[in-house]
C-alpha cells in the first residue's frame, strides 16, 4: 500500500477548499469539498472579465464594504515553483464573489446572479 506522508500536499489550501466553474451546459458547478474560496486567477475566469476590471473592483469591496472583516479574506494560497514557496495568492470567500457578481457586468456574472438568487 503506498502512502502519502508529505505534509505541503495535506494542507495545501486547495485541498480545503471548494471553487466554483461551469458545465457544459453553462450551469454553476461547484468543485471540491471545502469552503468556497477563490483566488484572482480563478475569478477572472469565473466571470469572463479582464484581470484589470476584477482587481479594480475587489479593491473597491475590500476597501469602502460594509462586509465583517472575516468576509473580506478567505486565508492564502501557497505559489510554489520548483517546490520552492515564492509567494502567496489571496483567497477571496463566497460574501466577495456574491458582492462581485453584483458589480460586473457580463453574461456569466448575470447567470451567476440568477444561480444565487434560486439558492436562496
Amino acid at each position: 500500500m503506498r502512502t502519502n506522508n508529505n505534509l505541503k500536499i495535506r494542507t495545501n489550501a486547495a485541498n480545503q477548499r471548494s471553487y466554483f466553474g461551469w458545465s457544459d451546459g453553462m450551469q454553476v458547478v461547484r468543485k471540491g469539498y471545502g469552503e468556497i474560496a477563490m483566488t484572482e486567477n480563478e475569478l477572472v475566469s469565473f466571470f469572463g472579465v479582464t484581470w484589470r476590471k476584477l482587481n479594480y473592483r475587489l479593491q473597491i469591496l475590500v476597501k469602502s464594504s460594509n462586509l465583517h472583516p472575516d468576509e473580506r479574506n478567505a486565508g492564502e494560497e501557497d505559489i510554489l515553483l520548483n517546490g520552492q514557496l515564492i509567494g502567496y495568492v489571496p483567497l477571496y470567500s463566497l460574501p466577495i464573489i456574491i458582492a462581485l457578481s453584483f458589480q460586473l457586468e457580463s453574461t456569466e456574472a448575470h447567470m451567476f446572479r440568477r444561480y444565487i438568487c434560486q439558492k436562496l
